[in-house]
């Protein structure tokens, strides 16, 4: 009698974080008036005042990743009461492997299941090529991450992100954002602002600049008198 074998545990993502700002890249930001954000804990609060134009909120983080291995993105997102419309993953990418962006692919599960769909602005050789030209989508431009890769084998990501709106009042929290196999949560800087700070292993909490002791942190309030 031979005992079944167990299937292999998956392997949980890695984990990275976010820091807010400066890890956005600010060419690609198109958050807007009336879009905010700010970390919360371990996410980031993305919220807009009404349903303008001016109503957005987009961030992109940087990356150099082959489409083939972004694997499934995704938002774990927790809702703040006010609206019924989520924040999108978005793709920046390079499809014909030449270094620069040719398009942004969007991904809105909760609309449109596994589907992604190619932004109005994507060059015309992304469309002509697209999986599907149906509508039904948030474009007629669209098809599974799978069908986008068979399309562009040489794809490159080069920014993933997320945005809420346009013309759409929301308030969610990003709790994380998985991406090629890692799960990304937020923190901003810790910025120390005196000498005094530095004590009692206060200099060990900044990030912004890292120092390696006590005495390089007191050093540097001294140096900028």
């Amino acid at each position: 009698m031979v005992a079944g074998l167990a299937a292999p545990a998956q392997a949980a993502p890695a984990a990275a974080a976010i820091t807010v700002p400066d890890d956005f890249v600010p060419v690609l930001s198109d958050t807007r008036a009336t879009g905010h954000y700010e970390v919360v804990g371990s996410g980031l609060r993305v919220y807009t005042e009404g349903s303008t134009t001016t109503d957005k909120v987009a961030e992109y983080v940087a990356t150099s990743t082959p489409l083939a291995a972004a694997g499934e993105p995704s938002l774990a997102l927790t809702s703040n009461g006010d609206g019924t419309i989520r924040p999108g993953f978005q793709l920046v990418v390079d499809f014909d492997g030449d270094g620069t962006s040719d398009g942004i692919l969007v991904g809105e599960p909760a609309s449109y299941g596994n589907d992604w769909w190619a932004s109005n602005g994507s060059k015309q050789f992304v469309k002509d090529a697209a999986p599907s030209h149906t509508a039904g989508s948030g474009s007629a431009n669209h098809g599974t991450l799978d069908e986008w890769r068979a399309a562009f084998p040489d794809a490159q990501v080069l920014a993933f992100g997320f945005s809420l709106g346009s013309g759409v009042r929301g308030d969610w929290t990003i709790d994380s954002i998985t991406f090629a196999d890692t799960q990304y949560t937020f923190r901003q800087d810790v910025v120390l602002t005196s000498a005094a700070q530095c004590k009692n292993g206060g200099w060990a909490t900044s990030t912004k600049p890292v120092f390696r002791n006590q005495g390089q942190c007191v050093s540097s309030f001294a140096r900028a008198k």
